[in-house]
């Protein structure tokens, strides 16, 4: 790897980054088939960049080799309710030219976050891609950590399991507002038990609640709920999605989906998984998308054996706020 010189990114760098951009889906594309998709050309970046520069705080850093862009790593700078004011790298936030090593990301890395520090952004995010094992290396190697996983199933590699529950399942209705209420509870005792962790704070529940009852008058999702005796047992939710980089053309999500802790171990998520898949061919998807936290053990057992396969982690850095002041860049430290 040539010397590289480092400079702030503007919106000046835009084609140079739509081109690292590209060549990285590209050969993302090869490991994802799925992702050489309708929106990896150069207009759809550009103007993606261009929306992105507009709408919010940019800070980011380009090495630049020959007065050419060979990488650059860039972050909105968010006010966050719940992660707080922090640096988020999008999932096209960083790209290296092909020729060039994880050391070049870990060096823009070290250009950019003393910037962030400086916007007050301790609690640092990115979307790291899976393509190519250089990414996640060089952020493992920055002491990130997985926190998300992103994961697509192609429609023709499902295996309907065979061992299901005993149990009804069915598309919900109106008159299912106040079972869907009930469940709003399912996740939220998952992320926040061991070892997850993830807090839902108390003013948030009922928020939370509300939006689950009105999901079933939503147009554009698809709402199966499991039954046990006439009493509601577990639930997935499935919407539509606009194609982006990250997600393939023709795909549904799978946004939420959940079973009660009493009722796990017994097939109720093999049988609504099996009647989601057999819905959404019916509609002619041509992939699932869906994520989870990585810390959620029924979560990150239970969507593999599904067939989902990881294209992309959220990873996640946390750095102590006392390095505003307990570092050797201080001139008073000497006084205390």
């Amino acid at each position: 790897m040539n010397k590289c010189k480092f400079k702030s990114i503007t919106t000046d760098h835009i084609p140079a980054m739509t081109n690292l951009l590209i060549e990285r889906q590209s050969l993302e594309s090869k490991v994802y088939p799925f992702l050489k998709n309708s929106c990896l050309n150069v207009k759809y970046v550009t103007e993606m960049f261009e929306e992105l520069f507009d709408d919010s705080k940019i800070v980011g850093i380009g090495a630049f080799s020959n007065e050419e862009l060979v990488g650059y790593l860039i972050a909105e700078i968010e006010n966050d309710t719940r992660r707080g004011r922090c640096a988020w790298v999008p999932y096209e936030g960083i790209a290296i030219r092909k020729d060039q090593s994880s050391e070049l990301i870990r060096k823009l890395y070290a250009e950019v976050s003393a910037l962030w520090l400086e916007q007050g952004c301790f609690n640092q995010y990115t979307l790291v891609p899976l393509g190519n094992q250089e990414y996640f290396d060089a952020f493992m190697n920055l002491s990130f950590s997985i926190q998300q996983v992103h994961a697509v199933m192609n429609m023709e590699d499902y295996k309907p399991f065979e061992s299901v529950a005993d149990i009804d399942i069915r598309l919900a209705n109106e008159a299912d507002s106040e079972a869907m209420g009930r469940m709003s509870k399912i996740i939220q005792y998952y992320q926040g038990s061991a070892p997850t962790f993830e807090l839902v704070l108390p003013e948030f529940v009922t928020r939370i609640k509300s939006g689950y009852e009105g999901i079933v008058q939503d147009e554009d999702s698809t709402v199966l709920i499991a039954t046990k005796d006439s009493k509601e047992v577990g639930f997935q939710v499935y919407g539509t999605i606009d194609s982006d980089l990250m997600t393939p053309d023709n795909g549904a999500e799978l946004s939420i989906a959940g079973t009660y802790t009493s009722e796990m171990g017994s097939g109720i998520g093999k049988s609504l998984m099996n009647e989601g898949y057999k819905l959404m061919k019916e509609k002619e998807y041509d992939n699932i998308i869906i994520d989870w936290r990585v810390t959620n053990l029924a979560s990150s057992t239970f969507w593999p054996k599904c067939g989902f396969k990881p294209i992309a982690y959220r990873m996640f850095r946390a750095i102590d706020n006392n390095i505003a002041w307990a570092n050797p860049c201080n001139p008073s430290i000497n006084q205390l």
